[in-house]
């Protein structure tokens, strides 16, 4: 789709009501009522084959009737009507329309079949669709208001919504405080065409756009989002509510992976990681939004408090380090400088709490403010406590030096080049500092909650900025599958796994380190085996059939003598055939025994929304009682693998807890990127799941792999047949 068309979309100059009524109780008189209302400077078309004149407008039986170019359609008519007006719509140079009704994929079968139906009229006629099963669309400075609501406030944020009780608690939010608004508004509805991605370009370019808004339920490409997301993020700023935070993961019976792989987690991985910032409740999402908006984002984890009270400050250095940020020392010139200003009670190393030293003169505020903003060791500035409400506090005739104050403090965010946000007691009385503050884009808030979660996105995003170059673009170059004798032979005989074997022959052959394995597949093999490495080792049946092994009491450990081999040869195949009568079974793999390091996992799953993403954590008997995971979305870069190891909790055991050494970060990093470089290029892996991995000191080595495969189907679906040597039939 061009950039024409989504500009006549999302900016149209003219726009055909196709329902249009004259019964002022139907959406379809109100639509025109409310354009003509809001001050719409474009062509309105009312569309009936029934009526004649609404609201002074004429009115025409068909859109195919109109006698002018219709940029864009609000079909308000029932959903079964919906594919004949399309169908009349395919003899003009209509570029897109909203389709209002419910009753299409979120009803049912009938409604899916619906809603394919109108898709396919849509493309066939070059048709760009919004919904069905939305709100609608604003565009808030033409005037063009397509959902009726009464109180949208004109601003700098778009809107793109799965919900249209969330828009409308979101405009009623912002009419609730100064300089808040939005420039767009679109209810993305059941993403049935236009995906949320698409609109992303248009509001890059849109001067009157400073940041774009999400409340995310479902995407429907969720990798092309990551994709366009990817670029986008680094001149506009995206941020994003999930829903559906505690609805329960895709499980999957073969892999810890899949059943580590909750929506909401890889959601939140995979959209940090393009750049977008999430937050985790709805009444953060306008604070945040604005901050990102209207503030430069800060350039690092280090933040300046600035009090007056020792509640207040021990309450923001809580709440900041919480979020991971940073209360850094002051530098000494900077507590010099402090001194000079404050009483000797106060405390000048950060927090900072005036103890008092404003009470009689809130302009000293800004003298502390400067101060810390020129430290070098300040990335963001948060001011809390009760400014503003000196004036209500102590005396009136400080509401003016507050006010002289705020115009002070808010030149700190240009002539510094950081971010401000204000905490205040006294942010429900409106006063003319928090109005001051506001009108130069410093959030002024109630919640010290919220305040530190806008600082906490402001660092978020200053720091993707500064890394954005060296991050995934999520693109998959799948044109060269890795070279694997034991994958192709699979996949021409249907199979849906590998083998332990299968797996780490897979992994040797594309350079990812495994133990040393043979396969043994007679006892006399194995005593052959045994003595080839000279020293104790692990026995493990080999059988796609059985994945999880020493649930089917398949494994033998610290076997030391040629005898013992040769015993739990057979006794390792008799426990798999108690276990499964029905496995097939090809063996005993035999590997020295590995005992020294620590146990992580990789793993890598195939999202059903954003596509193949990676897995690390803490491995072994810890995975699935700690579940200290972190995700990123393929292909990994190095920065994105190393962003990953960072990402779990037990940063003392990789760096070495109780004197043990640190495991070799370099090390896991390649092992990420060499398992994210095998699995991107090759689409028949639809899971990884190496665990347990031994990290230690010198490298990593891979004890245990498991390889599941797509179905043969939907190998065929991938034309994988010339390049996996999979028949078509």
């Amino acid at each position: 789709m061009g950039e024409t068309d989504i500009d006549r979309i999302l900016d149209p100059d003219s726009v055909a009501v196709v329902g249009a009524s004259t019964d002022e109780t139907k959406r379809g008189y109100q639509a025109i009522q409310t354009l003509q209302n809001s001050g719409y400077d474009g062509d309105i078309y009312p569309v009936n084959p029934n009526a004649d004149e609404i609201r002074g407008l004429t009115v025409y039986p068909t859109v195919s009737s109109i006698p002018a170019r219709v940029d864009l359609a609000l079909i308000v008519t029932p959903a079964p009507i919906v594919p004949d007006v399309l169908e009349d719509c395919g003899d003009t140079d209509l570029a897109g329309a909203i389709v209002v009704a419910v009753g299409f994929s979120e009803s049912g079968a009938d409604g899916e079949a619906l809603e394919e139906e109108i898709v396919s009229i849509a493309r066939e006629n070059d048709i760009r669709l919004i919904g069905p099963n939305t709100s609608g669309m604003i565009n808030v400075h033409r005037g063009l208001n397509l959902v009726g609501a009464d109180i949208v406030p004109e601003g700098n944020l778009a809107l793109l919504c799965q919900s249209g009780n969330m828009a409308i608690g979101l405009f009623t939010e912002a009419a609730d405080r100064d300089g808040a608004g939005f420039s767009h508004y679109v209810g993305v509805g059941n993403e049935s065409d236009l995906h949320f991605d698409e609109y992303l370009p248009f509001f890059v370019d849109h001067d009157e756009t400073d940041a774009v808004v999400l409340y995310v339920e479902g995407m429907e490409d969720g990798r092309a989002f990551l994709e366009t997301t990817s670029q986008v993020t680094t001149d506009l700023p995206i941020i994003a509510l999930k829903s559906g935070r505690t609805e329960a993961g895709k499980q999957s019976a073969s892999s810890h992976t899949g059943s580590l792989a909750g929506d909401s987690r890889v959601a939140d991985a995979v959209y940090r990681q393009a750049g977008i910032v999430t937050v985790d409740r709805s009444d953060e999402l306008l604070p945040v939004s604005r901050a990102l908006a209207d503030l430069p984002a800060a350039s690092g984890t280090n933040i300046g408090i600035l009090a007056d009270g020792g509640g207040h400050a021990t309450l923001a250095a809580d709440a900041l380090v919480d979020r991971g940020l940073d209360v850094p020392r002051l530098g000494d010139a900077t507590q010099t400088t402090l001194q000079n200003h404050l009483p000797d009670a106060a405390s000048i190393v950060n927090p900072v709490d005036v103890a008092g030293g404003t009470d009689d003169d809130p302009s000293v505020f800004f003298d502390c403010a400067e101060a810390i903003a020129a430290d070098p060791n300040v990335d963001a500035l948060l001011l809390t406590g009760l400014f503003g409400g000196y004036g209500i506090r102590f005396a009136d005739e400080y509401t003016d030096v507050e006010t002289r104050t705020a115009e002070r403090l808010a030149t700190l965010v240009d002539e510094y080049d950081i971010p401000v946000v204000v905490q205040s007691a006294y942010e429900g009385f409106d006063t003319e500092a928090h109005e001051v503050l506001r009108a130069h884009g410093i959030p002024v808030l109630q919640s010290l909650e919220v305040a530190t979660s806008c600082l906490d996105a402001l660092s978020t995003y200053g720091t993707h900025l500064e890394t954005a170059d060296t991050k995934s673009d999520f693109t998959l170059d799948r044109d060269e599958p890795a070279p694997s004798e034991s994958l192709t032979s699979a996949l021409k005989a249907g199979h849906d796994t590998l083998s332990e074997y299968e797996s780490k022959e897979l992994l040797d052959q594309n350079g990812v380190t495994v133990t040393p394995y043979r396969l043994a597949t007679s006892a006399d093999e194995a005593v052959v085996a045994f003595e080839a490495f000279d020293e104790p080792v692990a026995m493990k049946v080999v059988s796609r059939d059985i994945v999880h092994k020493s649930e089917a009491d398949g494994i033998a450990l610290d076997v030391d003598s040629p005898t013992v081999a040769r015993n739990q040869y057979h006794e390792l195949l008799d426990a798999a055939r108690s276990y499964d009568p029905e496995a097939e079974l090809d063996g005993v793999l035999v590997s020295p025994m590995r005992e020294d390091g620590i146990e992580v996992i990789v793993g890598t799953v195939d999202d059903q929304q954003f596509g193949p993403v990676e897995m690390f954590g803490l491995g072994g008997i810890f995975v699935e009682v700690l579940e200290d995971v972190g995700f990123r979305g393929l292909p990994l870069t190095e920065a994105d693998a190393r962003a990953l190891v960072d990402d779990i909790e037990a940063q003392a055991m990789l760096d070495g807890a109780r004197g043990d050494p640190a495991v070799s970060r370099e090390a896991l990093v390649e092992l990420l990127v060499d398992v994210s470089d095998l699995v991107a290029s090759n689409p028949a892996i639809a899971e990884l799941d190496l665990n347990p991995v031994l990290a230690g000191p010198d490298g990593v080595e891979i004890l245990d792999a498991s390889i599941t495969l797509e179905s043969r189907e939907e190998v065929a679906k991938r034309n994988l047949v010339a390049t996996g040597g999979v028949d078509d039939e």
